[in-house]
């Protein structure tokens, strides 16, 4: 099953992700007389009676045109794994890291796909990351690692974007280079149920491939993030893992090969199982 959140009006409100398109999933329901979650988070919050009851949504209309809002809203947290890849930390000319390098980003980065994003203009090195985000289903605190995958919900598309030259001029502090608004698209839609262990995940920019590995090359498995992160705090309901790019971000290349993201820039992130995330900038 695949799930997403379309905007009405302002607001984000569930949809079903079908071959004919979206599903407005409230409209569909009120028709036929039945209660239906209403976001993604309720979704994730209700369990596996939500998804039985969305599974027979599937025949409903589909929308024209919706507009895509990001697929998780009003999760407790948005958590990041960064240098998780074995050729990015060579890229890099980092060290192999001995246990999950943690940072954050806040909510009010979220974007969606189809979303344009403003590069700030203070700024001239911004980047994209390619990664895997991992939803989380249920409340997880101490996880056994052999466990660890039952507290997934769903997976979804994400660009840790990230403007180098705010990254590195504080020390290394990664907070600010990577949490501006909009700085985190996500999407098109969350697939439920899907193993996170090997897949396919690609870069395009302006449609050249710039990343392509599998999630098979995390130095980290999706387990073993959710197993270190839940012995130091909860995991709640909705919080997003950002679980590492690949290799080829425009960071790793040659000083005379660097191509910084521009205004005008398409980046689209590939993700197999899932779809791809597509986002403009201006």
């Amino acid at each position: 099953m695949k799930l997403t959140q379309f905007y009405k009006g302002d607001t984000p409100s569930l949809g079903l992700w079908t071959q004919r398109g979206v599903v407005d999933v409230a409209a569909t329901a009120a028709l036929r007389g039945l209660s239906a979650p209403a976001t993604m988070l309720e979704a994730i919050q209700g369990g596996p009676d939500s998804l039985s009851m969305l599974e027979q949504f599937s025949d409903g209309a589909v929308l024209e045109n919706p507009v895509l809002a990001p697929v998780v809203t009003g999760m407790e947290k948005i958590l990041c794994i960064g240098l998780n890849y074995r050729r990015h930390v060579a890229e890099c000319d980092e060290d192999l890291p001995t246990a999950p390098t943690l940072f954050n980003k806040f909510p009010s980065a979220l974007a969606a796909s189809g979303q344009s994003i403003f590069l700030p203009r203070g700024y001239r090195q911004h980047d994209y990351e390619a990664e895997l985000v991992v939803i989380i289903g249920k409340p997880a605190r101490n996880v056994q690692l052999a466990d660890a995958k039952q507290y997934i919900f769903g997976c979804t598309c994400g660009n840790d974007l990230s403007t180098r030259d705010l990254q590195f001029a504080r020390g290394g502090q990664w907070l600010m280079g990577k949490t501006f608004d909009g700085f985190a698209p996500i999407g098109p839609c969350v697939a439920v149920g899907l193993d996170p262990d090997d897949l396919a995940i690609s870069c395009r920019v302006n449609g050249e491939v710039k990343q392509n590995a599998r999630t098979s090359d995390l130095i980290f498995s999706v387990a073993a993030i959710i197993h270190d992160l839940s012995q130091h705090f909860t995991l709640q309901p909705g919080d997003l893992i950002f679980t590492g790019t690949p290799h080829g971000v425009v960071h790793g290349c040659p000083a005379d090969q660097q191509r910084w993201l521009q205004p005008g820039d398409r980046v689209d992130v590939e993700i197999e199982g899932i779809g791809t995330l597509t986002n403009t900038f201006s």
